[in-house]
């Protein structure tokens, strides 16, 4: 039916498989259209996105007169549903999606479907992202809207076709014949199997032999670790994986960290995912294997992944801020719900895991009710909302509720509606939690409202221990000799935000000191909250094929950054070593390097600020108007907290060669290892400020211990025991020599306080 129809309908367009097939068959030349309910769905955007109208409601007078074909799925009543029930006996054709899915993959040469009761949705995202990064171009349909740079259905060409492939029922309960018998794929990923759907099969058992029915004679790569689908293959005659001795590519060394999930494949190679969690581990193997067994190379299959961040709503970040994360996943089956909760300890081994979790139909509920209250209570809170039914089935056939998950758990707690959920989450979660909304419903709407909660939490755990008189000799390069009235040591995010709230609450002014480089103390006691900025967090938000998205907190050592950052290929900082100060500084200065020219701030994406009156904002590159030895900051005078850099990815010997080249010239053109602030004076009009000065005969002029260095002349240097009085006459001094010659003014390039 698919060659000779042109106009085609979609009943039930908003749904995921639905509006994913839309985009394809649009691309393919196709008129397409349809009709769904009013209420906003996740793939409301993607079908915005494509310029694909659709109206409101199932009457018949929604359907364009030239209709030449409609396709319905089980939603909204499937071939009940009005509008299908006039269709037919108006003789306008109609098919199931199932059905014109088959139609469609059997137009490409190369057909590879995804199947299992679990992770079809991330395997077949990551194989399409990886098929894309080896520039492959398939055409694909998968189970969710967007994933990482991709949507989530796409015609490109007909070499390659990957779909998931359903174990759901056609119509159910009029027709149970599951959807992927409509598919004949060249290869099949099997993830595993598992009793999901109830409302279609009876039990384990014929979900089992509905898969052995698909498998039959195709060629199959499937998980070995799977008990269920372990009985229902023969290891001799398909490709196996997983951590078994007897998989023919065997897992081994699985390490999980906060910024990535690293393994090896036994006798293939090591391998990173920025993905969190053994069953993912196990999903990345299986798009691998697919890989090698295309016939690509290991070398290009490790870059191929690199940089998958995940699928829309598969363990998605939604958001973080107040050292609060906030995840959102699909998990909806006991073992998803354990999986995702596992993988979040594994990746968060100090935190703890909250998931706000709402039961999808009542079947599944009450078939797997003990299951789910097993799986619900690894987490350290589980707040469990009354359950999202399908248009399938309704309350009064079945005894459950989500009252009977909860059980007699302790850490598990009903919730009766989002409305008290909400009124609730504020007072239960704090400093360092992991929130999960979690579920196949519509429990990820509730996001923006904890966002909010979020935005506004208190960390009441939070004491700011603040030192009086302290001694800043040591915390300055210049090791000017003055003492601050209020120091903190501000190791975290939280104490540079406490901070700054506890200078406004006593009404005292506030001086950040980062690496105590490019600074100039005058002063013999510096009034107000001096804050050293100690803070250290690096982390990668995203990583692609070619770029790495980098996030870096202010009290980051700029040395540090320079040496981690070309070691890893990360091209950006390599000219800025040898750079004293910390990122905060390096910002707020705009640091730069004439050899060639690099300012610190050129790969700068956004930045977090504290403001201020002590809150909180986000802000982009442009905010800063960086300029010569200048950000906004300056101005300001907010507080930097991280800042988001895209660096490009090269080799990493290029970069070391670059950094050594300009780490060279410093020790042979700045006096190294002395007591200095760095360049002390801003050049004028493209003059040089050091070579001003050493004309002016000023190379090595002392007024006490302080001293014009004879290496560079714009480099002040204190000999050890120099007092403030000297350097203020030291410095009028080189101003007046350097006008008096040249007629130009300096001004310092240095902090002066």
């Amino acid at each position: 039916m698919l060659e000779q129809s042109k106009n085609i309908f979609f009943l039930g367009i908003k749904g995921v498989a639905m509006a994913n097939l839309v985009v394809i068959l649009k691309k393919m030349g196709k008129n397409v259209t349809g009709c769904d309910i009013e209420e906003e769905f996740i793939t409301d955007k993607l079908l915005t996105d494509n310029n694909i109208n659709w109206t409101t409601g199932f009457n018949l007078d929604k359907l364009p007169k030239k209709t030449d074909l409609i396709v319905y799925s089980a939603a909204h009543g499937g071939t009940n549903n009005p509008l299908i029930v006039e269709a037919v006996k108006n003789n306008i054709n109609v098919i199931s999606q199932a059905k014109l899915v088959g139609e469609l993959a059997d137009e490409f040469e190369t057909k590879i479907a995804i199947c299992g009761c679990h992770g079809k949705t991330t395997t077949s995202s990551l194989l399409v992202y990886a098929l894309n990064k080896l520039k492959q171009k398939p055409s694909y349909l998968v189970g969710v809207p967007f994933f990482t740079d991709y949507q989530g259905g796409d015609f490109q060409n007909k070499k390659y076709f990957v779909v998931e492939a359903d174990e759901y029922g056609v119509n159910p309960p009029v027709d149970k014949t599951p959807k992927f018998n409509f598919l004949n794929p060249d290869y099949i990923i099997a993830t595993n199997i598992d009793f999901d759907h109830p409302d279609v099969y009876k039990d384990i058992e014929e979900t089992k032999k509905a898969f052995v029915n698909f498998f039959d004679n195709k060629k199959l790569i499937a998980n070995i670790d799977d008990p269920n689908l372990l009985r229902c293959i023969d290891t001799s005659k398909v490709v196996t994986y997983g951590e078994s001795e007897k998989a023919d590519y065997q897992i081994i060394n699985c390490k999980i960290s906060e910024n990535e999930s690293a393994f090896e494949i036994k006798n293939v190679g090591d391998f990173k995912i920025s993905l969190f969690g053994k069953h993912n581990i196990f999903n990345a193997t299986a798009v691998i294997v697919q890989l090698l067994e295309l016939g690509f190379k290991t070398d290009e299959i490790k870059k191929a992944i690199l940089g998958f961040s995940g699928a829309e709503r598969r363990f998605e970040q939604v958001y973080f801020k107040n050292n609060i994360y906030l995840f959102d996943d699909y998990a909806h089956h006991p073992a998803e719900i354990e999986a995702t909760i596992n993988a979040a300890k594994a990746r968060f081994k100090d935190r703890r895991v909250i998931v706000i979790f709402q039961p999808h139909t009542y079947s599944r509920t009450s078939n797997l009710l003990k299951n789910f209250n097993e799986s619900l209570s690894l987490a350290d809170i589980g707040l469990i909302l009354p359950i999202f039914a399908s248009a399938r089935e309704t309350s009064s056939q079945f005894k459950v509720s989500s009252k009977d998950i909860v059980g007699k758990s302790k850490n598990l707690n009903y919730v009766a509606s989002n409305d008290q959920l909400i009124d609730q989450i504020g007072n239960i979660i704090k400093d360092g939690d992991v929130i999960f909304t979690m579920g196949a419903g519509d429990v990820y709407k509730l996001k923006e409202q904890i966002i909010r909660i979020i935005n506004t939490k208190k960390l009441k755990s939070y004491n700011p221990q603040i030192e009086k008189n302290k001694d800043l000799t040591f915390l300055n390069t210049l090791r000017s000799n003055t003492t601050a009235e209020y120091f903190l040591d501000a190791r975290t995010r939280e104490d540079l935000i406490e901070g700054k709230k506890f200078a406004l609450k006593n009404k005292l002014p506030v001086f950040i000191l980062a690496g105590g480089s490019n600074l100039a103390i005058v002063k013999e006691k510096i009034e107000g909250l001096v804050i050293k900025n100690n803070y250290k967090e690096m982390t990668i938000i995203k990583e692609a094929d070619d770029h790495v998205l980098l996030s870096v907190s202010s009290g980051y050592p700029v040395s540090l950054l320079v040496n981690e950052t070309v070691k890893k290929g990360y091209q950006g900082f390599e000219y800025h070593r040898g750079l004293p100060g910390t990122v905060g500084g390096a910002i707020y200065m705009n640091s730069k390097w004439t050899r060639p020219e690099s300012y610190f701030g050129d790969s700068l994406v956004m930045g977090y600020l504290v403001t201020g009156l002590g809150e909180i904002k986000e802000v982009d590159k442009k905010y800063f108007e960086f300029a010569y030895d200048y950000s906004i900051l300056q101005k300001t005078k907010e507080i930097l907290l991280e800042a988001v850099f895209k660096l490009k990815k090269i080799s990493s010997s290029i970069l070391e060669e670059r950094a050594k080249s300009a780490f060279e010239y410093r020790k042979q053109t700045q006096p190294m290892g002395e007591k200095t602030s760095g360049c002390f004076f801003k050049n004028v009009e493209g003059k040089s400020a050091g070579q001003m000065i050493d004309q002016s005969g000023l190379k090595g002029f002392a007024v006490g211990d302080f001293f014009v260095s004879s290496i560079h002349a714009n480099f002040i240097i204190n000999r050890g025991h120099g007092q403030t009085k000297d350097l203020i006459k030291l410095v009028k001094i080189i101003k007046e020599r350097v006008k008096q010659k040249f007629e130009v003014e300096l001004h310092e390039e240095v902090i002066i306080i």
